[in-house]
This record gives C-alpha cells, sequence and structure tokens, in this order.
C-alpha cells in the first residue's frame, strides 16, 4: 500500500520528497517486522557462524600447535595474520554491501565462511593451517557489518534495537556451541581439532535458504540508487503482509532527508560529522577486539597456566554463556529503552571487572565461574547496541562501509594485542596477562562515555540527516545532549 508522505504539521511547503525518503517514511511507520520470520534465522545463524569460528580458536589453538609442532612466532604469525586479514576484509565487504547491495553481500560472505572453515579443517600441516586461518580473517571481517545493516534497513526507529538484538542472540549460541563442541571434539582424538572447524562449513547451507522472497535487497540501498520499481515492490510486500495479519498502517511521514549518494562515499566519510563518529567507533572496537580476541584466543592458555583443565574451563565458560543468552533474550526488552551508550559502558566495565576477578583470585575455580558470569552474562549489554550503533549513525550510502570500516580500524587492537600478548603470556606472571587484557574493556568504556552520540529511537535518517532546516523530529534530537565532536 504505497503512501505519500504527509509533511510535519504546521511545517512549511516544500520541495517533494525524494523517493528514498518516501520508502524511509514508509519503513518508519511499519509497526512491526515486514519480512518472513525466517529471514530472522537466516541472518541470525550468519552470528552464530562467524562468532563460533573467531571462539573456536581458543580451544584449539593448544592441540593444533602439538598435532603441528607450531613455534611461538608460527602462533604469532596465525593469530596476528587473522587479525590483519579480518581488518582488510572488513573493508572489502563493508566497500561491497555498499557497492553490491545487502543481499548480494551477504550471500558472498556466506560462502566465504563455509570454504574457509572446510580447508582449516583440511590442513595438511603447519604452513598450511597458518596460512588458511591468517584468509580466514577475510571471511569473517565484515559479514556481520553488512548484516546489522540489513535488519537495521528493514526496521522502524522504534523497534530497530529490538530486531537487531534478536539476530545478535545468535552469537551467543555460536560461542556456547564454540565451547561445549570444543569441549567435546577435541579430546577424542589428535585430530578431534579437524571436526570443531569443520563444523562452520554450514554456512553453505545458508546459500540454499536465502530466497529473494525471503531475504530481498535492502529498499533503501535499492532507492538511493534510482531503482525505484524493484523498491517499491519489496515494500509493497512488507505492507501487504502485514495488512493481511491485521495491523493498521499510519501516514507516512517524513522526518529527515539524508545526503544523496556522492560519487565517492569513502571520501564522504573522512569529512564531518562522519569522520568523527568513524574516529569514535574505531576506538572503541580497538580496545574490544584487543580485550576479547586476547579473552577468546589467550585466555584459555592464561587459565591452564593457573592450573586449570580444558574441560573446566569450557564448562564454566559455557555457565556464562548461558547466561548470556538469557541476556540476549532480555536485550529486545530494553534495548530500544535505554540508551545505547548506556548500556555499552556497563557492559564494559562489567567486563573489565571479569579480569580483575580472575587475576586477584589466582584463576581459581570459583573466581573464574564468577568471571565468566559476569563476562559473558553481560556481554549483550556490549554487543547489542554495540553493532547497532556502529551502523546506524552512518547514512544508506555508507553505512555498510562506514560500520566495516570503523571494525577494520578496530581490528589494529586484535593485531597489536597478539603481537604483544602472546609473548607476554609465555613469559609474564597470569594475572598481570589479565589485567591486560582487561585495559581493552576499559579503554572502550571511556571512548563511548566520553564521544559516542544518541542514537535510540531516533530514525535512520534523523540520525544521518542533510545538512538544512531541521524538521521537528530532528530538532528535538539536536536539544539533546550531545559529547560528539563539532
Amino acid at each position: 500500500m504505497p503512501g505519500t508522505p504527509a509533511p510535519p504539521p504546521g511545517s512549511p511547503p516544500g520541495p517533494a520528497p525524494s523517493t528514498a525518503d518516501t520508502i524511509a517514511a514508509r519503513i518508519e511507520r511499519l509497526p512491526r517486522w515486514g519480512l518472513p520470520r525466517l529471514a530472522f534465522v537466516i541472518l541470525g545463524l550468519a552470528y552464530f557462524i562467524d562468532i563460533y569460528d573467531v571462539s573456536i580458536v581458543g580451544y584449539t589453538l593448544t592441540p593444533m600447535t602439538e598435532h603441528f609442532h607450531l613455534s611461538t612466532t608460527a602462533v604469532t604469525v596465525m593469530l596476528t595474520g587473522n587479525a590483519i586479514a579480518t581488518a582488510v576484509g572488513a573493508f572489502l565487504f563493508g566497500s561491497l554491501g555498499d557497492i553490491l547491495g545487502r543481499r548480494r553481500t551477504y550471500l558472498i560472505g556466506m560462502a566465504a565462511l563455509g570454504l574457509s572453515a572446510l580447508v582449516c579443517a583440511l590442513a595438511w600441516d603447519g604452513p598450511s593451517l597458518v596460512v588458511f586461518r591468517v584468509l580466514s580473517g577475510l571471511a569473517t571481517g565484515g559479514g556481520l557489518a553488512v548484516c546489522t545493516s540489513y535488519v537495521q534497513e528493514f526496521s522502524p526507529a522504534h523497534r530497530r534495537g529490538r530486531y537487531v538484538s534478536i539476530t545478535v542472540l545468535a552469537s551467543s549460541v555460536g560461542g556456547l556451541g564454540a565451547a561445549q563442541l570444543s569441549g567435546w571434539l577435541v579430546p577424542l582424538s589428535a585430530s578431534g581439532w579437524r571436526w570443531v572447524y569443520g563444523i562452520g562449513a554450514l554456512a553453505f547451507v545458508l546459500l540454499l535458504a536465502a530466497r529473494p522472497g525471503i531475504l530481498p535487497e535492502s529498499p533503501r540501498w535499492l532507492a538511493a540508487r534510482g531503482r525505484d520499481a524493484e523498491t517499491d515492490a519489496i515494500v509493497d510486500a512488507m505492507e501487504e503482509r502485514l495488512l493481511r495479519a491485521g495491523e493498521t498502517l499510519p501516514q507516512p511521514e517524513v522526518e529527515a532527508s539524508e545526503p544523496a549518494p556522492p560519487r565517492f562515499p569513502v571520501a564522504r566519510l573522512l569529512k564531518p560529522p562522519f569522520l568523527q563518529r568513524l574516529l569514535v567507533v574505531a576506538a572503541f572496537w580497538f580496545g574490544l577486539q584487543w580485550a576479547v580476541r586476547a579473552t577468546l584466543t589467550l585466555q584459555p592458555a592464561i587459565l591452564e597456566k593457573m592450573g586449570m583443565s580444558l574441560r573446566e574451563i569450557t564448562s564454566l565458560t559455557s555457565v556464562g554463556q548461558v547466561l548470556g543468552i538469557a541476556g540476549y533474550l532480555a536485550m529486545p526488552l530494553i534495548i530500544d529503552r535505554v540508551e545505547r551508550r548506556t548500556l555499552i559502558v556497563c557492559g564494559l566495565l562489567i567486563a573489565t571487572g571479569s579480569t580483575v576477578v580472575i587475576a586477584v583470585g589466582d584463576g581459581s575455580f570459583t573466581s573464574y565461574l564468577i568471571a565468566s558470569i559476569m563476562l559473558h552474562g553481560f556481554s549483550p549489554m556490549i554487543f547489542v547496541p554495540g553493532y547497532s550503533y556502529a551502523a546506524e549513525i552512518f547514512p544508506t550510502f555508507a553505512r555498510t562501509t562506514g560500520a566495516s570500516l570503523a571494525g577494520g580500524l578496530g581490528q589494529v587492537g586484535g593485531i597489536t594485542q597478539s603481537l604483544v600478548l602472546v609473548s607476554v603470556i609465555a613469559t609474564a606472571d597470569p594475572r598481570m596477562s589479565m589485567l591486560l587484557i582487561g585495559a581493552g574493556y576499559a579503554f572502550g568504556a571511556l571512548i563511548i562515555f566520553l564521544l559516542a552520540i544518541p542514537t535510540t529511537g531516533r530514525a535512520l535518517s534523523a540520525i544521518n540527516a542533510a545538512p538544512g532546516p531541521a524538521t521537528p523530529a530532528t530538532a528535538s534530537a539536536e536539544r539533546r545532549p550531545s559529547p560528539e565532536l563539532s
């Protein structure tokens, strides 16, 4: 049921809204998700497989090292190279998302994830394993930013955070699956780690499920490129689906107009206000990647050095991750009621505290149980609003590029920690290693607390409005206190 957006009451007459403005207004007035629910499952599985691939490294690093007699140098090259490739992949997939579209980039990303998992499982010697793990970083680099942007661009502002949180829920299941499957499969044989990697090849299944009728191209992206007929068909189908379900659709109203796509989108991101947003998110990801990559890949080795067995580590990690799933289930009720930056800062401070608990408790069973609950149980407060914020602060024409570029720059944190902490863990006191991991969480909290802008409940077009006379919606948002650099 196409509709012509009405101007806000009392506003002076102006030029007719563009197709992009009209499409944005029609999506924003939807009462809920307009695509089939199976789309949530398909996008959620992408989160599952991506996080699963990253998480299994920590549980398989020791058996892989022993299986191929990898040196400390080879391990450092593998971890550092993977982080570098992830940064490159983030920019690559982000750019593809804005050039080829969200849907096609998603399909390419899933094919790359499945292939990288398969070749890692089939590695025949140390050098081949190192090469395949480095290249796998390309696949995990930018896929999630494309998924997040996709969900946001089909969501009305009042439910945008809720729908992102539903898909991100699968990432906690991926982390839990990595811990459980590693704990079961790795001890079975010297090649048990191969089966752990091979499971990631299930990404190929998503290529068969992601049909255009279930996972169409983003209408906002299509409208920005003048593909009006395709755009109208997709939004018409969404509206008709909701009308058949008994929903009532109000008259669409244009809140604000985003900038028109420039010839070089990346160059536009290097100018205010998007440059400041890019740097803030990159700094946030730097701290988080430093801490998370070290937690996933190195913390099990630190805990083993403190006297814990792999089975104890995976079991206690799973306790926290089960509680984390409960946290993800609660996030849809919270995320659109509390400002994103508030949730992120609280989650990061709790994560920082978890590393302190392990250090003070000297890696005891009780200390890691408490720390696992703190870290994994409250991680939804970091990742759900974090993924959402990192994409919604950029305009449609460069949303996946901006989110992925910031994520790629943030991977410098993961690269740096692998260069620093691998050698530190080999020589330093494990308690100091844990505190160094926690420093990354604390840095990210400081950045978001000081510099993040408000986004909760605001339309994407209002967050990224083009310069010009403020509409009532954008004017009220601009009156809110904002720490963004001018």
